[in-house]
């Protein structure tokens, strides 16, 4: 696999039981396309998430590995029926947020611009958010959107962060926040109205509490009243989940709420069901 080798490898699989017919359980696939990394989920006909397989290499070699990502395409286990894949997610520190009455292709496009270095190789998709009225943009790889659409014709592309744009019901304030090997992916809604979304790297779980408390203290927000869900995007990131609970002792992580063999997998495992909702 060109410059990643197996011994840079990081390999985990979550499985539901061990029974030689899982596989043949599942209906439906998706993807998470991160900077170096790529995680494979399979849902029964239900719903019921039922396998999870996740690689990724090491920091020090470049994120978007052409011959990584296509290796993993031709021989997951959970992708050998291609056709069962509905949707792949792509995580991207390039997006920008554009009101839905300000939004022209044309004009957004130089915006995200001049926000972002955008690179000849890379391609530009929106996402509308038609309950917040409003255009999600993000800056991808243009050789991972070929490769996409080789392998699963049938799978729609959607930015990672698309499971965080919701109105939520029962809080005031909501800060949605997921954590990937690089990035910190979070979405804040103040009485059920859009209110900030970034994407911000981190080194330590003190960095990411930093950077929230600091967005309480910028919008007035009283951290009692905050509601905040954080969820690792694979299970070697739920000890910074864990971590977080010192400076966040109400945070939640999707645990009590999904059945799990392995509480390391809990928060990854009710990502992945976000996720899958926002793929049917």
């Amino acid at each position: 696999m060109s410059e990643v080798t197996n011994t840079s490898l990081n390999h985990q699989v979550y499985r539901v039981h061990n029974g030689d017919s899982l596989v043949s359980q599942i209906a439906r696939v998706i993807l998470v396309l991160t900077p170096r990394s790529i995680t494979t989920a399979g849902f029964s006909e239900r719903g019921d998430l039922l396998m999870i397989s996740h690689n990724d290499y090491k920091k020090s070699l470049p994120p978007w590995i052409l011959d990584f990502f296509e290796h993993e395409f031709l021989n997951e286990t959970l992708l050998g029926a291609p056709h069962k894949v509905i949707a792949a997610f792509v995580a991207t520190d390039k997006t920008m947020l554009v009101p839905e009455i300000l939004f022209k292709e044309q004009e957004a496009d130089k915006w995200i611009r001049q926000l972002h270095f955008i690179e000849r190789n890379e391609v530009m998709s929106t996402y509308h958010l038609r309950e917040d009225k409003a255009h999600y943009l993000y800056a991808w790889p243009a050789a991972i959107k070929s490769l996409i659409g080789r392998y699963f014709t049938k799978a729609r592309v959607l930015p990672f962060a698309s499971y965080q744009f919701y109105k939520p019901f029962r809080s005031e304030c909501s800060l949605q926040c997921s954590i990937t090997g690089e990035q910190v992916y979070a979405t804040l809604y103040k009485d059920r109205t859009l209110y900030w979304h970034q994407v911000f790297n981190y080194q330590t779980a003190e960095d990411i509490a930093y950077h929230f408390k600091h967005l309480c203290k910028q919008h007035n927000i009283n951290e009692s009243e905050l509601s905040l869900q954080c969820t690792p995007a694979n299970k070697s990131l739920a000890g910074i989940v864990t971590e977080l609970t010192q400076y966040f002792p109400e945070l939640k992580d999707g645990s009590g709420n999904v059945p799990s063999n392995d509480r390391n997998w809990t928060g990854t495992i009710y990502l992945l069901q976000q996720l899958y909702a926002c793929a049917l």
